[in-house]
């Protein structure tokens, strides 16, 4: 199991999470459904809540029959480590406010809503920020030479295609104001909601598919 990696180049916590094989593959299975289907890919359509300029972006569920509350528990444990890892720092603010010393489970974190985003040749999202304490992203499916074309810019001075970017404050001497990843299929990048972040667009053919959510946490354990 690879261990959970903290993203702390400015003054945000970014925590990035390997998700097993079998979500993947759950998660795509549900995809192809939807997003092969244009009945379904309409009923299901959640891009009028959003920002992004891509192909489509649908609602998924995260329990079905067969696995229960297998997904949900991966992005709800996520978010938990989150949780607990700013708790230890003590930056949880608003957390202890409400809880005190209480330690949260994910009895706490309730999952407010969950989508795929499937974007072509390009498509981007631009700067935005989302709604609840956590968000999240997960790579499903990358274009095939979309990273050799990134390895091929990055011999510039501003690589950027196909990158997810997040940024914080004003450019300022010794630090950083952004902070940019390149996607691989399993990453799931956890952040607060209101961290503005972006999508750049690639120029390779093939899809590049992700799941997003958005959660938050509930003292009382009065959610789902």
């Amino acid at each position: 199991m690879i261990e959970p990696i903290i993203h702390e180049s400015f003054s945000p916590t970014i925590l990035e999470i390997e998700v097993p094989d079998k979500f993947v593959d759950m998660v795509n299975l549900v995809g192809e459904a939807v997003l092969g289907d244009e009945s379904l890919s309409k009923k299901f359509d959640f891009s009028h809540n959003l920002v992004g300029k891509v192909s489509k972006e649908v609602k998924i569920p995260t329990t079905n029959k067969e696995d229960g509350d297998y997904l949900k528990d991966i992005l709800k444990g996520g978010c938990l480590q989150y949780l607990n890892y700013m708790k230890e720092k003590n930056r949880a603010y608003g957390w202890s406010k409400k809880a005190g010393d209480i330690i949260p489970t994910q009895d706490n974190i309730h999952l407010l809503n969950s989508w795929i985003v499937s974007q072509y040749k390009g498509e981007y999202n631009p700067w935005h920020t989302h709604g609840g304490d956590f968000s999240g992203v997960i790579y499903l499916k990358i274009p095939e030479g979309m990273n050799e074309a990134y390895d091929k810019e990055f011999k510039d001075h501003y690589p950027s295609t196909g990158l997810i970017e997040f940024m914080y404050g004003e450019k300022a001497d010794f630090r950083s104001d952004n902070l940019k990843f390149l996607p691989r299929v399993g990453m799931m990048l956890i952040f607060p909601s209101w961290l503005k972040h972006s999508v750049y667009p690639f120029y390779v053919d093939g899809e590049r598919r992700s799941m997003s959510f958005n959660a938050h946490y509930n003292v009382n354990n009065d959610n789902n």
